[in-house]
């Protein structure tokens, strides 16, 4: 027994020693399972320098050691590992699965790529899942659904892709879940939104589409919801505020989301942050917006809310941040907002606010950092109180209409860093004001454009701050020169300063400002030769010196600018030719040099500037061919050559440039044939080759099918269509005609006998017959083989015996009569006065003018009938009368495009009388009465047909005055000379009565007031006041229709300047009229647009578009409407030379063309160089007269009114 029992105790100190040793080993062994999964993961871990985790994860320490890695006190396994902002990169193993008592997994911040592993589900413990900020791609695991003790997931910041899981929405404890900034698609599963525990939801910057989630239950622990950028659509659902009691902040901005803001949002009085900016949110803002009286943050920018703000915006007494950009806003700024003391940040632009600012506005907002108000229509003066806002930074009232005194005040303002007043009607003591402007030394953008300034440009200018990286100081009637230590302002990228009045030369110091990119200086009056010390500022992108008077070469060394992508230099008095190194400018995208003096020919090395897509340089005196090598400029979208003295042939290779859409090679020598190439150019949408020599048919195919005869013109050996208004082109013979030729060959020499036998009988006969009725009543005419003969007896019948009735018009003299032929074609019959003295003389001298012209905007002769007692000539009709009746008519209206499109026609007209004919003709009697419009709106010029012969010797002197008071020149009001520049005289009168609506003759003008001085007055800065009001009252842009008519008036002043050799002539003046049209038509088309003009508007307009005419054709009315309803000019928009498509855009608008969005033509409407010789007359080329003489038999006629008529 007593051996039992010792055997008994051994056995049971073995048993308990095994179990000890289980318990022992098994920590052991399940701490060995996490260091392998933990060296799994170090394995995937690029081994850089820096990587933390390859010295210190050995298997020499404890893993519960190692960095980022947290065990149970416990057991002693892994719990948490974070491995957050290490600068990791690597993969995630799937054995990080094997982790079972991890309860946090943070990663967040590296550079972790690949998919996340599906293991993950088997952390049956985890509450925390951070990886945001990596590269993790792929679609989110739905089996991350299996973790259901997860409270917190983050993905945001990578590269997911597809749908949110589903099964996401099944995990009960989840708190928050952030999967924005990826590229996450589908919809919102609804069923998120009924996880009970849900506090946090940030879905932001994905692509989810879809309506917005509804919610249907209480939601009690969420705080946050944010969806911004994404697609979402539809509206926000009714009662989806009634269960979100919690809600703090509320972020949908950069969606598609529509509709009114439901009324229950406004009773979640714990929201401090909403954001529904970017969206198309309608109505007004409710005054229960009071009640969220705890909002920091309200964004509201960029929807279509409309009406006044409500005055409830005070009790938001802890706004931080209030921004309301780009709606429909009205009324006045409730003066309760300026009262909100914690306010930072305020931001109204673009709306229709309007009102004055409170003259305490900087008193009670100590903490005011921005105030953005710009683009209303705010007026009143800057209270100098602002300066009382101490900690502003940013101040931007651009675009409103402030007055008065810029209060120097503002230099009090220490911290300001943006200032931007322009496009007010402000002014200022520029000396005092920038002084002032000095103490704010964090200033870098400084905007007062657009302001009644007109002073001379302070040399404290460069006192300014030397942070200053863009100043703005355009269209400010600015003086003088520009200073030399604006040079100071080192770190400028900008300096616009463009449509002033500066004179001088561009300061040698400039060269200093190396950082500057943009260097606008155009439509000064700047003088001097172009300084190769701008080539020195080596990161130009942007230059623009248009519209000054620099002279000299365009300097070698512009080669340097290798950062410079745009270049304009028209309309200055460049010459010499373009240097070589000019082509080497191979980045370059935009240029014009168009309206100088520059010679020479084009280098071939054109073609290495591929990233042209806009080069003008028409208006020249460039010579020789176009090289073939153009055609590699396969990017170009516009071209213009015209105006130069370039000949040869148009290179086949135009037909590799496939972007172009515009092309202009018009008044050039070019010879040859149209390149069938060019129908390969399936963008080109406007061609002007008109005023060359080509020859051989015109292509058919591709664009041209688009193309009108004004594109053609004046070619003489062209041929194709008759559309085209050339001669058909001559097809070889086909063999059967061959034949029938041979045949005839020995049979039309006997009959070709016994015709001329038979000729000269019958015209024997004729002789007898015609000696013997001298006195007949009808008389031949000059032979003109397209007039129809028309009898004094169908005269009678078309006139009903010249009845009263028909009576239209009558001056000194004659008188004009309505008529219908025979036929049924309504005419407009002249009938002269024979009492007056010369009238037979006239007569005969317009039957020989009208042998020789014939043009689409003169009025055209049908026919004339002559006796010894009776002269008349028989005219086209014009139904819709003339211009002055369409002017001064309380029922008729001209819209801007409209009267343009009816001056281009005008201009047209002289063009060809004083340059397109066979001889030079002057009218002299250029008036509204004597403009006549057609059924489609086209514009004639009648009365052009009574010549006076000007032999060899006479003088260019006229004793009897034609012309009407008013329109006349001065020269032949009291000289009696007359020539072209008269016209050019007349033609600019007209021009200002066209957009003003006042007579040369009106009442106001007495003194030393006319309409001329008017005008000269009132530019630039009171154009609207002078233009006719009608023009204005369905702009929505006055800005822009401000520009377009302040341009047109400058060229009218262009034209009826006192001295004849300051005028330009009727060349010019045409073609600067259509550089113009396309921009006017994309205005026009942006206009309407913006209105959102549909069909109803259109037809509407087209039923309530004045009929001025006389006819009583209910057909011509029909066309009429119907041209009005399109918006075009009669519906005839490809009739004239550089009239496009609004649509077509083909003008890719540079920096250059528009300021602050808004279209700026002024530099497309410049006056070329004169042409005149020191007579005042034209100097005429290609055959033409040359001053008063002839050449190559050519005979000058001066072209006189002798019915002076009021039709």
């Amino acid at each position: 027994m007593d051996g039992v029992l010792p055997s008994y105790l051994t056995l049971v100190l073995l048993v308990q020693c095994y179990v000890l040793c289980l318990v022992i080993n098994e920590p052991i062994l399940n701490i060995t399972f996490d260091q392998s999964a933990l060296l799994a993961l170090k394995a995937c871990i690029s081994h850089k320098p820096h990587n933390p985790l390859t010295t210190n994860w050995s298997t020499s320490t404890s893993i519960c050691n190692w960095i980022g890695v947290t065990c149970g006190s416990k057991h002693r396994r892994v719990i948490v590992l974070n491995l957050s902002y290490m600068g990791l990169s690597g993969t995630i193993p799937p054995h990080i699965g094997n982790l079972s008592f991890l309860v946090s997994l943070s990663v967040a911040n590296n550079s972790f790529h690949g998919s996340v592993p599906s293991e993950l589900s088997r952390l049956y413990r985890l509450e925390e899942m951070d990886f945001h900020f990596n590269s993790f791609n792929g679609e989110i695991p739905a089996s991350l659904g299996l973790l259901s003790r997860l409270r917190v997931l983050i993905l945001r910041g990578n590269s997911f892709t597809g749908t949110i899981p589903v099964s996401l929405c099944n995990i009960s404890s989840l708190g928050q879940i952030y999967l924005g900034f990826n590229f996450l698609t589908g919809f919102i599963p609804s069923s998120i939104f009924n996880i009970s525990s849900l506090q946090i939801v940030s879905l932001q910057k994905n692509e989810l589409s879809g309506p917005m989630p509804t919610i249907f239950f209480d939601m009690p622990s969420l705080r946050i919801i944010n969806l911004s950028k994404n697609k979402l659509a539809g509206g926000l659902p009714r009662d989806m505020f009634h269960h979100l009691s919690k809600l703090e902040q509320f972020e949908v901005s950069h969606n598609q989301l529509y509709g009114k803001i439901p009324p229950t949002l406004f009773k979640c009085k714990q929201l401090y942050f909403l954001g529904l900016w970017g969206n198309n949110f309608k109505g007004r803002l409710p005054p229960e917006i009071g009640n969220l009286t705890v909002l920091t943050n309200l964004y509201l920018g960029y929807n279509n809310f409309e009406g006044a703000i409500p005055s409830e915006f005070g009790n938001l007494r802890n706004l931080v941040e209030f921004a309301m950009d780009n709606n429909n806003f009205t009324g006045l700024i409730p003066y309760e907002i300026f009262n909100i003391s914690s306010l930072q940040y305020i931001s109204m632009p673009e709306n229709k606010l309007s009102g004055q600012l409170p003259s305490n506005i900087g008193l009670f907002l100590p903490n005011l950092q921005v105030l953005y108000i710009g683009g209303n229509q705010l007026s009143g003066t800057i209270p100098s109180s602002i300066s009382n806002a101490s900690q502003l930074i940013g101040l931007d009232i651009v675009s409103n209409s402030f007055w008065g005194l810029i209060p120097n005040a503002i230099g009090n303002l220490r911290l300001l860093r943006i200032l931007y007043l322009g496009y007010n009607n402000l002014t200022a003591e520029l000396a005092s004001l920038f002084s002032s402007l000095s103490n704010c030394q964090y200033l870098t953008q400084i905007n007062l454009s657009a302001n009644l300034l007109n002073g001379i440009l302070p040399s404290s200018v460069g006192n300014l701050s030397a942070s200053l990286q863009r100043f703005r100081l355009s269209q400010c009637g600015i003086r003088g020169s520009i200073p030399p230590n604006i040079s100071n302002l080192s770190n400028l990228f900008l300096l616009s300063l463009h449509r002033n009045a500066l004179a001088g030369p561009i300061p040698n110091t400039m060269e200093r400002l190396q950082k500057l990119q943009l260097l606008d200086l155009q439509s000064n009056k700047l003088e001097g030769p172009m300084l190769s010390n701008l080539c020195r500022l080596k990161s130009l992108y942007y230059l623009s010196l248009n519209s000054n008077k620099l002279s000299g070469r365009i300097p070698p060394c512009i080669s340097n600018l290798t950062s410079l992508r745009h270049l304009y230099l028209a309309f200055n008095q460049l010459s010499s030719v373009v240097p070589l190194s000019f082509w080497s400018l191979t980045n370059i995208e935009q240029v014009d040099l168009s309206l100088n003096f520059l010679s020479g020919s084009l280098s071939i090395d054109i073609g290495e500037m591929k990233a042209l897509n806009i080069l003008d340089l028409s208006i020249n005196q460039l010579a020789g061919e176009i090289p073939t090598t153009i055609g590699g400029l396969i990017d170009l979208d516009s071209l213009s050559l015209a105006g130069n003295r370039l000949e040869g042939s148009i290179p086949e290779s135009f037909g590799k440039m496939v972007s172009l859409k515009y092309l202009d090679l018009s008044n050039n020598e070019l010879n040859g044939e149209i390149p069938k190439s060019l129908e390969n150019l399936s963008y080109l949408k406007f061609l002007n080759v008109s005023f060359n020599k080509l020859r051989g048919k015109i292509p058919t195919g591709g664009p041209f099918v688009n193309f009108s005869a004004a594109s053609f013109m004046s070619n003489d050996a062209l041929c194709g269509t008759p559309l085209l208004q050339v001669p058909p082109c001559k097809e070889g013979p086909r063999p059967k005609q061959v034949a029938i030729v041979h045949i005839l060959r020995y049979v039309l020499p006997t009959i070709g006998l016994l015709i001329l036998g038979v000729s000269v009988v019958i015209f024997l006969t004729k002789c007898k017959k015609i000696k013997n009725a001298k006195s007949s009543s009808e008389v031949e005419l000059p032979p003109l083989a397209t007039w129809r003969r028309v009898s004094h007896q169908e005269l009678l019948q078309a006139t009903e015996g010249f009845s009263v009735s028909n009576l239209i018009g009558e001056g000194s003299f004659g008188s004009v009569y309505k008529g219908t032929l025979s036929d049924g074609t309504n005419v407009a019959i002249k009938v002269l006065n024979l009492q007056v003295e010369g009238a037979f003389s006239r007569f005969d001298a317009e039957c020989e003018v009208l042998r020789n012209i014939r043009h689409r905007n003169l009025v055209t002769i049908i026919s004339a009938c002559s006796n010894m007692d009776f002269k008349a000539f028989v005219l086209e009709y014009m139904p819709n009368g003339n211009l002055g009746m369409w002017l001064y008519s309380d029922s008729c209206f001209l819209n801007m495009l409209q009267r343009l499109n009816i001056m281009i026609d005008v201009a047209a007209a002289l063009e060809y009388l004083h340059f397109g004919s066979t001889m030079a003709i002057v009218h002299c009697d250029l008036k509204p009465n004597n403009v006549l419009l057609d059924e489609d709106m086209v514009a004639h010029v009648a009365d052009f047909g009574i010549a006076k012969l000007l032999v060899e010797g006479d003088s260019l002197t006229q004793t009897m005055t034609l012309a009407t008071i008013g329109y006349m020149a001065p020269e032949y009001g009291s000289e009696g000379i007359v020539s072209s520049r008269g016209d050019v005289y007349s033609y600019g009168i007209l021009l200002i009565e066209t957009f003003t609506r006042k007579q040369p003759t009106d009442s106001m003008f007495d003194g030393e007031m006319s309409l001329k001085n008017w005008i000269v007055e009132s530019l630039p800065t009171s154009v609207i006041e002078v233009c006719d009001a009608n023009l204005l009252r369905n702009e929505s842009d006055y800005t822009a229709t401000e520009e377009c008519l302040s341009s047109i008036l400058e060229l009218a002043l262009g034209c009826c300047a006192d001295l004849p050799e300051e005028r330009i002539n009727m060349k010019n003046a045409f073609v600067r009229l259509n550089k113009v049209m396309p921009f006017l038509r994309l205005l026009t088309y942006d206009m309407e647009r913006e209105k959102g003009s549909g069909e109803q508007e259109a037809s509407q307009e087209a039923e309530t578009t004045p009929k001025c005419g006389t006819t009583n054709d209910e057909e011509t009315k029909g066309k009429r409407a119907e041209n009005a309803r399109r918006g075009k000019h009669g519906g005839n928009a490809k009739r004239s030379v550089g009239r496009r498509k609004p649509e077509d855009r083909v003008l890719k608008a540079s920096e250059g063309h528009f300021r602050n969005g808004v279209l700026d033509v002024k530099h497309l409407l410049r006056p070329t160089p004169s042409t005149v010789n020191d007579s005042g007359s034209h100097r005429v080329t290609k055959g033409k007269t040359k001053g008063g003489g002839k050449k190559n038999g050519a005979v000058k006629y001066l072209l006189c009114d002798i019915m002076n008529m009021e039709t």
